[in-house]
């Protein structure tokens, strides 16, 4: 017994050991897996880290380049020498489009490229992209069609800037590689495919050569849903298909082609979109931040001055020379510290903000000055100028403070609208009598106005929840009180802006003392007597 005794104890203490030895071991295995997972994410954290410092050295020099080539190919050239420089922009043009794909390719790799849902007009969204590809097409002597079926809903909620890439990434292939005939666009309604989700399906055809049987394998594996193991795509060839493919599965949707070679190709994809929730009626013919096509940018613009913050000695010239053009005086900041100075002196009318600067970066300098501001009033707008682009970089601009954004290269035109928008007074008129409200915007528009006309109360409120204006004029007349509410939304977003509109109601024989009382507490600024004009409401906007 005693020896029974000893060889089971002996047995116990031996499994006692072996499994304290497991247990070391799996604790030893779980610590290298942690090290593991934490280097894996440190990687992951400098993958993006490099992605934003590449995408900002890329595109700054690109921005220098294409911006210069622009300004020479307007001056007085010789047809040799124009034809060099349009084919040197051609060259910039799609290396920067090479840029972007390799960063889309990589965010997504990552895991980091995510959809925006907004409500978007369809239509509206497709119509300037298509326009330029049918130019595209012209220029080949194709034939180019396109049409959205009458079931497609007119308001959708999804990423309007996505979808179109992958529409446009498709169309131009087939515009490549089609040599005769012509390509055609069709958008179809699938139905719905849940709670207020539906599926729209998008389909270009072209009447190409086609693809050879021994590539639809390679073009199949690129539209594929595959793990990071296939073949990595070419930039020549499956790179834009790859992008699109990744987008089109992130959306809820499916991407395909048929060809037969010889007669041309059809590549197809669906996407999920949700029925746009429009909370507020909208006009018919919205006149959002109307503008006369020939009132000159230099007189809208009245000479104002601006300040440039920008390190980069190339885009200071370049930016500088493209505001010149255009009438206005423009002072130069070289970092953040300087920035935050002359911001402060209340010389400008607005700031052109560079994000990515040593020392005090852009973003930092923005933040200073809001911070004087809240105590000392005021708000003076502030432009991001930024060559990153990365995920969520245009919602760190904004809260940080600053009111709009551009990304490096600068489009010109797109500088001028941001500009515009911030350099120009906007009002909002909302007139039931036809031949005032015709007066009273032509008066404002002269006297340099951006212009919005609001049939209802209902879609002023809607309007001013999403831009600012300097001015609203408002008949209290007939509308039963209901206009007091969209005064209170303003003063509401007011408490976050910290900006402050001048509210004008025009009573009439129909308005009460009672009435009154209510738009006053809203907090309507002033109450126009009849009869109104234009003469009456001049007096009114000498301090506006």
């Amino acid at each position: 017994m005693p020896r029974e005794r000893a060889e089971k104890s002996d047995t116990a203490t031996g499994a006692a050991i072996n499994a304290q030895e497991k247990l070391v071991e799996q604790q030893r295995r779980i610590r290298e897996l942690e090290e593991a997972l934490e280097q894996a994410e440190r990687s992951e954290r400098n993958k993006s880290d490099f992605l934003v410092s590449l995408g900002h050295a890329l595109r700054t020099p690109l921005h220098g380049i294409m911006g210069m080539t622009d300004l020479v190919l307007e001056s007085i050239l010789g047809e040799e020498q124009r034809r060099r420089l349009e084919m040197a922009s051609t060259s910039a043009e799609r290396l920067l489009e090479v840029v972007n794909d390799l960063l889309d390719y990589c965010r997504i790799e990552a895991g980091s490229l995510c959809l925006s849902a907004e409500d978007f007009n369809l239509a509206e969204s497709l119509e300037y992209e298509l326009y330029l590809l049918q130019l595209a097409a012209r220029q080949k002597q194709l034939d180019f069609a396109s049409r959205i079926d009458p079931l497609v809903p007119v308001w959708v909620n999804s990423d309007p800037d996505r979808l179109v890439q992958v529409l446009v990434n498709l169309v131009d292939n087939a515009i490549k590689n089609t040599e005769q005939g012509g390509v055609g666009v069709r958008v179809e309604y699938l139905g719905e495919t849940g709670a207020e989700q539906i599926l729209l399906k998008f389909t270009v055809t072209d009447s190409g050569s086609g693809i050879a049987p021994e590539k639809q394998a390679g073009i199949e594996a690129y539209l594929s849903d595959g793990d990071a193991t296939v073949d990595r795509p070419s930039c020549d060839s499956g790179l834009g298909l790859t992008i699109a493919a990744r987008l089109v599965h992130l959306a809820g949707g499916e991407i395909g082609f048929q060809s037969t070679p010889e007669k041309g190709a059809t590549f197809w994809f669906t996407w999920a979109c949700r029925l746009a929730a429009m909370p507020l009626e909208r006009p018919e013919q919205p006149l959002q931040n109307r503008q006369p096509a020939d009132l000159p940018t230099a007189f809208q613009f009245d000479g104002a001055t601006v300040l440039l913050v920008e390190d980069e000695p190339i885009s200071r010239v370049l930016i500088e020379t493209l505001l010149n053009q255009v009438g206005l005086q423009v002072g130069i900041a070289e970092n953040g510290r300087q920035a935050v100075t002359a911001a402060l002196s209340g010389r400008y009318r607005a700031v052109l903000m560079d994000v990515q600067m040593p020392g005090m970066d852009g973003l930092e300098a923005t933040r200073a000055i809001r911070t004087h501001e809240k105590t000392q009033g005021g708000h003076l707008p502030i432009i991001a100028l930024t060559a990153h682009a990365m995920q969520g970089d245009r919602e760190r601009c904004l809260q940080a403070g600053m009111d709009d954004y551009l990304a490096k290269p600068l489009n010109k035109d797109d500088l001028y609208q941001v500009l515009r928008r911030r350099l120009t007074r906007a009002a909002l008129i909302v007139l039931e009598e036809m031949t005032q409200q015709q007066a009273t915007v032509e008066y404002l528009v002269e006297k340099g106005w951006r212009v919005t006309i609001a049939e209802t109360v209902r879609s002023a409120g809607y309007e001013a929840s999403l831009h600012h204006f300097d001015l609203v004029v408002l008949d209290i007349d007939h509308d039963g009180g209901e206009g007091a509410e969209t005064v209170r939304t303003i003063r509401r977003l007011e408490a976050y802006s910290g900006r402050h509109s001048l509210i004008l109601a025009i009573r009439g024989e129909q308005t009460t003392a009672a009435m009154t009382d209510i738009y006053r507490q809203s907090g309507v600024d002033r109450f126009l007597e009849p009869p109104f004009s234009a003469e009456l409401l001049e007096r009114h906007l000498l301090d506006v």
